[in-house]
């Protein structure tokens, strides 16, 4: 619970830098307890944390102004690495993330596409994700494409 409140924090502090930086369409995404498998593809603003495992972040827009930001420090174009506890931001632009691992808690706004895969753990638990104000539901196990933003959000299908 603390962990959403300090994604909404955070999201809240950056809404206005984002909105008028990106001009981000207003769709939304979320992981909380994520295991597994994410990639969000997009354009708009993100904040991220993740438990352990490993993190790529590619700007796909290298010609503006920002760059994505980890433990709130200002990285080159794309960052590779592998850790715990790590905590990422993207402030606008087009981005693609991909997070491999446990505890897994992303915020997205803007428009784009995800992939998700599951990966189980003892009991079952996979985390739970949600498109817009859809209800929260588990991470599918096995690879899982949907998009999020404006206009029509796509029903998950397999990529």
């Amino acid at each position: 619970m603390r962990l959403a409140a300090l994604i909404l924090l955070a999201l809240g502090l950056f809404a206005g830098v984002a909105t008028g930086a990106a001009k981000a369409p207003g769709g939304s995404f979320s992981v909380e307890g994520g295991r597994g498998l994410v990639q969000v593809t997009g354009k708009g603003v993100l904040v991220g944390r993740m438990g352990k495992g490993s993190l790529e972040i590619v700007d796909l827009s290298a010609t503006d102004q920002w760059s994505p930001r980890v433990y709130g420090i200002p990285r080159g174009k794309t960052v590779t690495l592998r850790g715990k506890n790590v905590s990422f931001y993207v402030p606008g632009g087009r981005y693609r993330i991909v997070a491999h691992g446990v505890d897994i808690s992303i915020s997205a706004r803007g428009t784009g596409t995800v992939v998700l895969d599951g990966d189980p753990d003892a009991v079952g638990d996979t985390g739970t994700f949600a498109v817009g104000d859809a209800a929260q539901a588990p991470l599918p196990v096995g690879a899982t494409k949907m998009s999020f933003g404006p206009g029509e959000v796509s029903p998950p299908s397999a990529p």
